[in-house]
């Protein structure tokens, strides 16, 4: 009996081993494909083009303020009450207004960045199946995951930036 049990042990552990070493796992990181690869790429020329002057107006407004707020402090006790009064309600809005265009420009941004980063991100996918079938894999991590630790010979980062590109000079 012990016999039998001993072997029934042996054979599930070697069966176990089989079954392990066909299993492939890979890992990606997700973010590291959309800024490496050409749709990455061409996105963001695209955001910076269209939002750096955005940005541009925002940090001049800023500048305003700081000058506004310096003549208020250095003219404190020159301006009459009045004056001073007037130029407080000028700064308090002008920073009301900076803070509202700032929160618009950052929905605009975020706004944009989702519209655009979705179909790369399908693409992404959809190249990450592909290969992960082609390639034998049982499974394909996301770095940013649970994951605490992944070995350079688990990481198809590269593979998978060199596979999209391959599908954006195909005009896919």
């Amino acid at each position: 009996m012990k016999k039998v049990l001993f072997l029934a042990v042996v054979l599930l552990l070697c069966m176990q081993t089989v079954a392990f070493a066909e299993s492939k796992i890979g890992a990606v990181s997700m973010q590291g494909v959309l800024v490496n690869c050409d749709y990455g790429k061409a996105m963001e020329a695209r955001m910076k083009a269209k939002f750096e002057p955005l940005q541009k107006e925002l940090e001049k407004e800023a500048a305003a303020i700081q000058k506004l707020e310096s003549e208020l402090k250095n003219q404190d006790l020159a301006l009459k009450l009045e004056a001073k009064q007037d130029k407080q309600r000028e700064y308090r809005r002008k920073v009301r207004d900076h803070q509202d265009s700032a929160v618009a420009f950052r929905q605009k941004l975020q706004a944009e960045t989702q519209k655009l980063q979705q179909p790369i991100l399908e693409k992404i996918i959809k190249v990450i199946n592909e290969y992960g079938k082609a390639n034998g894999y049982s499974m394909i991590l996301e770095m940013r995951g649970v994951t605490l630790f992944v070995s350079d010979a688990v990481d198809i980062t590269n593979n998978v930036v060199d596979e999209l590109n391959k599908l954006k000079k195909a005009g896919k």
